[in-house]
């Protein structure tokens, strides 16, 4: 007697889920298969979700294995990126150099200088000394006392010569003298380094009226520097009544800093 009671419940179960099973195909019409008829209200529930269960995970499977070819994709275009970035800086540095090279060949032009352009390779321009290595010697005809320029002005002086390299003593050093004139009045003096990284013009005549921002350019008094080359900009100056002269602050015109390559100019003649 039990165990006829489960052979019903067994059969009272089947006969439930194939029930449930032909309702679910009658009121969801999108389910659809191979099979027609009582068969297919059976069957067709089975194979629709066996197949949407199985699309599903195609999916995830196949959204994860894009997911890991779009995160090579995006590693070898972030190292496409940075390669580019480092060429294009590159470039614009080569781009920056020809600038600077046009704009000294400009210098060169204005001025009309035998001249040769070279490269700075080592500074020294804090503490007492100041002067700059330049990639030009003895074997391109640098001499000592050639002046030093760039397109913004007055650098210094060649100190020393070797074969391949040259020393140049930058116009702030406190030991470089150079005679200068204010470009608006013509009035000269002797400017040197102020011993702080500025300049000074000392031996000024001082019955001329200097206002801020004059310009004072080299003179070309004494032969060393080409006439007319910018040095710097006033920005203060002394006048006392006790004193036979007065003195004039310059900002320098070159940020000595930030050179990079200069002009040398062949001043044989002027200091002839």
């Amino acid at each position: 007697m039990y165990r006829l009671r489960e052979h019903w419940k067994k059969i009272l179960f089947f006969f439930l889920f194939f029930l449930f099973l032909i309702v679910l195909q009658i009121r969801n019409p999108e389910i659809k298969g191979p099979f027609k008829g009582l068969v297919g209200n059976v069957a067709n529930p089975f194979v629709y979700y066996s197949h949407k269960f199985y699309n599903g995970i195609y999916s995830i499977f196949s959204d994860y294995i894009f997911l890991l070819n779009v995160k090579e994709e995006n590693k070898k275009l972030s190292e496409q990126v940075r390669r580019l970035t480092f060429e294009n800086q590159i470039l614009n540095e080569k781009i920056n150099e020809y600038n600077r090279l046009k704009n000294l060949l400009s210098l060169k032009d204005t001025y009309q200088l035998n001249s040769k352009a070279a490269r700075v390779v080592g500074k020294h321009i804090d503490g007492y000394n100041k002067y700059i290595i330049i990639d030009t010697g003895r074997d391109k005809g640098v001499k000592v006392n050639y002046s030093v320029a760039n397109e913004y002005g007055l650098v210094g002086k060649v100190i020393e010569v070797f074969s391949k390299q040259s020393k140049v003593l930058l116009i702030n050093d406190t030991n470089n003298k150079v005679s200068v004139m204010n470009l608006r009045t013509r009035v000269t003096g002797i400017m040197s380094g102020d011993g702080r990284g500025g300049l000074v013009v000392d031996f000024y005549d001082k019955l001329d009226k200097v206002y801020k921002d004059d310009i004072f350019v080299t003179s070309g008094l004494g032969g060393i520097y080409s006439k007319g080359i910018i040095v710097g900009r006033v920005y203060a100056y002394s006048n006392s009544t006790v004193d036979v002269f007065q003195k004039v602050y310059l900002h320098p015109s070159v940020q000595f800093s930030k050179i990079e390559t200069v002009l040398v100019i062949n001043n044989e003649n002027e200091m002839e």
